[in-house]
C-alpha cells in the first residue's frame, strides 16, 4: 500500500497530533465525539471518493461538498489515481483511513492491520442503450413493439418537481430520474454532471440485489430457505442461533442484535462499513436479543451474514466474486453494475451496490415481469411472491428485503406496489397494477427532503393522465 507520509512528515505528525488531542482532551465529551467523527469520516471519506472518482468518474470537488461536507475542516484527502487508493486522515495524520480500486469491480475499505483480498477483474460487457433521447425507447426485451400513451408534458412537469430546489437548507440532490412504463423508458433526467451511463450507489437497494442472488442459488439447490446458515461461530453446543434459517435473516426475523442508526457514529451499521473487515462475520456475531421469526428488525448486519453464508455455499472465490455478474447482471444488461466488498473478500451486501440508473430499472424490471427477462426464467415465479409477502412483525411493511406500500407507510400508492429503498432517497419503485417501474437516484441529506409517497404519487398520475 503506498505511504502518503515519510518518516520526518510522520515524527511531525504525531507532534502536531498529540497538540492537537491535548487540547481536545480538556473537554472530553467534545473529545470523543470528535475522534468518533474523525474515525468514521476518514474511512468514509476515503471509501466515497475511491467509488464515487475512481470507479464512477464522477466529480471529487462536487462530492466533497455534499457527500463530505460534514466536517471538511476535519478531514483531509488525497487522490492517488496511478495507484488506485484514496488515502483521508484528520487530527495531522493520526486518525487515517484508506480505500483502494479492485480493477473493474469497485472499491474495498481499507482497515488498519488488514490485508485487502484482492479480486481478479471481470470480463465485462459494455452498455449498449441509446444516448438520452425524448423519444420512448425499449428496455424490457419482451416489451410490445408498441410505446405506451402517455401525457408526455404533465410527466415532464411532475420529474421537473423532483429536480427543483427551493430550500437551501435541505436540499434534494436529485441526480437520476428513469420511468419505465409497459417496458419502454417514457422519461429520464440528469443532473449535471450525471450521463445515462453513470454508475451510482444504491445504498440500501443493495439488499433488493442480494434478495434476487439468494433466490438463484435456492433455485439450484445450494441453499435451503428454511434451513439454518450454520455459520462457523453458531456451531457451538446450546447455540440458539442454529435455529436462524435463510428465510429469518431474509424477512429481518432473525433475532438477532443490531443497531441500524445512520446518524450515531458508534452504531452497529457505521462501525460495520467503515471499522471491520468482515462485515458478515462481525454482524453474525451478535446475540440474540429478539424471538426468531417473530420479531422485526430492520438491519443491515443481516444482509451481509446472508453474503458471508452466499460466500460459503458457493465455496469458491472466484466464483462467488463473478457470480453477481454471470447470474443476474449480465443476463439482464445490466453493464454498469457492480458490488463492492470488504477487506476480506466479501460482498458488502447490505449497501454497497452500484448501477446506473437506467440498469437498476432493469431490476425492477426483473420483478416486475415475475423474474423473466428476454424469454428466460432468471428468478422462479415463486420468488416475487416471496419478496412480496409480508414478514411477521413488519405490520405489512416488509417483505423480503423489498419494502411493502403498506397503507401506514405509503398511504396514496398503489396497495400492489413495492419498493427496493435506500438512504439518502434512493428508490426503485415497482407497481405491477400499472405496469411501471419508476426510479429515483440522489443524495438528499434531510429525509424530509424527498418523500417517496408523494413523488411516486405525483408520477403515476401523470402517467395515469388522459392525452
Amino acid at each position: 500500500m503506498p505511504r502518503v507520509f515519510g518518516r520526518t512528515v510522520q515524527r511531525r505528525t504525531l507532534v502536531i497530533g498529540g497538540v492537537v488531542l491535548g487540547v481536545a482532551a480538556l473537554s472530553i465529551p467534545y473529545a470523543q465525539k470528535t475522534f468518533t467523527l474523525a474515525r468514521a469520516g476518514t474511512a468514509y471519506s476515503a471509501k466515497i471518493l475511491c467509488s464515487g472518482v475512481l470507479m464512477a468518474g464522477m466529480n471529487a470537488e462536487q462530492l466533497k461538498g455534499e457527500e463530505l461536507s460534514l466536517a471538511p475542516g476535519l478531514i483531509k484527502t488525497k487522490i492517488d489515481l496511478n495507484q488506485g487508493v484514496v488515502h483521508a486522515w484528520a487530527f495531522a495524520g493520526l486518525v487515517r483511513g484508506a480505500a483502494v480500486r479492485q480493477g473493474n469491480l469497485g472499491c474495498s475499505q481499507v482497515i488498519a492491520n488488514k490485508q485487502v483480498v484482492r479480486l481478479p477483474n471481470q470480463t465485462r460487457q459494455q452498455p449498449t442503450d441509446p444516448n438520452t433521447t425524448k423519444t420512448p425507447w425499449k428496455l424490457y426485451p419482451d416489451a410490445s413493439e408498441t410505446p405506451p400513451r402517455i401525457d408526455q408534458n404533465k410527466l415532464e412537469t411532475a420529474i421537473s418537481q423532483a429536480f427543483q430546489e427551493s430550500t437551501p437548507s435541505a436540499p434534494k440532490r436529485t441526480r437520476a430520474i428513469v420511468v419505465v412504463k409497459d417496458g419502454w423508458v417514457v422519461a429520464e433526467r440528469y443532473a449535471v454532471g450525471i450521463t445515462p451511463k453513470t454508475p451510482l450507489i444504491g445504498w440500501s437497494m443493495t439488499k433488493s440485489l442480494t434478495h434476487a442472488l439468494i433466490g438463484i442459488v435456492v433455485q439450484k439447490g445450494a441453499l435451503q430457505l428454511n434451513e439454518s446458515l450454520l455459520l462457523p461461530e453458531w456451531r457451538t453446543d446450546n447455540d440458539a442461533r442454529q435455529m436462524i434459517t435463510l428465510d429469518h435473516l431474509l424477512r429481518m426475523n432473525s433475532g438477532l442484535a443490531f443497531d441500524e442508526q445512520t446518524q450515531s457514529l458508534d452504531s452497529d451499521l457505521v462501525k460495520m462499513l467503515t471499522q471491520e473487515a468482515n462485515t458478515g462475520r462481525f454482524a453474525s456475531n451478535k446475540p440474540l436479543t429478539g424471538r426468531i421469526g417473530l420479531d422485526w428488525s430492520y438491519s443491515s448486519g443481516t444482509t451481509n451474514i446472508l453474503s458471508r453464508g452466499l460466500r460459503l455455499a458457493i465455496n469458491n472465490d472466484r466464483d462467488y466474486w463473478s457470480y453477481p455478474y454471470e447470474a443476474l447482471f449480465k443476463p439482464l444488461g445490466m453493464a454498469s453494475a457492480y458490488l463492492e466488498t470488504d477487506s476480506s473478500g466479501n460482498f458488502v451486501a447490505s449497501s454497497l451496490g452500484w448501477a446506473s440508473a437506467r440498469d437498476w430499472a432493469r431490476f425492477g424490471l426483473l420483478y416486475l415481469n415475475k423474474g423473466a427477462w428476454n424469454g428466460k426464467q432468471i428468478l422462479q415465479k415463486g420468488w416475487i411472491q416471496h419478496a412480496t409477502t409480508p414478514s411477521k412483525g413488519s405490520k405489512q411493511g416488509y417483505g423480503a428485503h423489498w419494502w411493502l406500500s403498506s397503507k401506514r407507510r405509503r398511504p396514496d400508492l398503489p396497495r400492489d406496489s413495492y419498493s427496493a429503498e435506500g438512504y439518502e432517497g434512493q428508490l426503485i419503485l415497482v407497481v405491477p397494477s400499472s405496469k411501471t417501474v419508476i426510479v429515483r437516484l440522489g443524495q438528499t441529506p434531510k429525509r424530509s427532503s424527498f418523500n417517496p409517497n408523494n413523488f411516486g404519487t405525483l408520477i403515476l398520475s401523470a402517467l395515469n393522465a388522459q392525452t
